[in-house]
């Protein structure tokens, strides 16, 4: 099994085990969590069969019949067939959808530099709520409360999912940086690398990776390590935009571990609605 492939391997077995409920589909399987409908992330359809045929046309038409009886007002496809993808990222456009692309880095070397990770600590995440509910109240794309609510929940699911360890940049005893870790045996997954704006510049981000990345190596060989980072492909015209997971900042794992960037892997498209965990926007209705 290739890097990727295990990489991959380990970000659906993930979403997996996160889904409440499993509707099965001619084209794989939709993942629903009715107690977090504003959540895009716990409710999708994961398509991995039958594709070399299927149209953006099909796949949206099956999206709306799993998503719409399940009473969701937003719909997604995530897709890991890279040819598949190719072919109908431009079907997909055309119906309006948004496309992105998530990007797997995998870290092969220590950092290029050192790194003072003393103001970095492990967190219990009731320590991280009012950190990530600040950023998402003050994010005017977040129309409530209810939003905010079920994104903390999220955070909760993920953690009784995986084994999850959560990580907090410090300034003055005030959280400016975190990070999550999700792991298992010789692979783990650095997640929502996040800094506050007004603590930026600092290196926060990197001491935070790398107190997380060292936590999951001590004591044994150097796993790999992917940290989902995506890019914006298309966005097609919808009410308003699709959140993405937010990138690392500068100074992240990123540019510290000799990344190799594996192309267009895992592909979603969506319309409407909100996206989560990491950033979800305010609930709109299918137009």
């Amino acid at each position: 099994m290739t890097e990727l492939e295990r990489c991959v391997d380990f970000i659906v077995r993930l979403a997996d085990r996160a889904a409440k409920t499993k509707e099965p589909s001619q084209y794989g399987v939709a993942h629903l969590n009715a107690a977090l409908p504003r959540v895009w992330s716990r409710n999708y359809l994961f398509a991995d069969r039958d594709l070399s045929g299927a149209t953006a046309i099909e796949l949206a038409a099956e999206t709306d019949r799993i998503l719409g009886a399940a009473g969701l007002t937003h719909r997604k496809v995530e897709l890991v067939d890279e040819e598949a993808g190719d072919r109908l990222e431009p079907e997909f456009r055309e119906l309006g959808w948004q496309v992105e692309c998530d990007v797997i880095m995998v870290a092969r070397r220590d950092p290029d530099r050192g790194v003072d990770t003393s103001i970095v600590d492990e967190v219990p995440i009731d320590e991280l709520v009012p950190v990530w509910s600040f950023g998402w109240q003050t994010d005017p794309r977040v129309q409530d409360d209810d939003v905010v609510r079920q994104l903390v929940e999220n955070r909760r699911v993920m953690a009784a999912a995986v084994d999850t360890r959560f990580f907090a940049g410090r300034v003055d005893g005030e959280i400016g940086s975190y990070c999550e870790l999700y792991s298992e045996p010789r692979i783990g997954q650095i997640e929502d690398v996040f800094t506050l704006e007004r603590f930026r510049k600092r290196g926060l981000a990197r001491a935070t990776v790398t107190r997380a990345l060292d936590a999951l190596t001590r004591g044994g060989p150097r796993p790999h390590l992917p940290d989902r980072r995506p890019r914006r492909l298309a966005e097609g015209p919808v009410r308003e935009s699709w959140a993405s997971t937010r990138s690392a900042a500068s100074g992240s794992s990123c540019s510290r571990a000799s990344p190799e960037r594996a192309s267009q892997y895992h592909r979603r498209t969506s319309k409407g609605g909100n996206d989560g965990p990491e950033r979800v926007l305010g609930q709109t209705d299918r137009r």
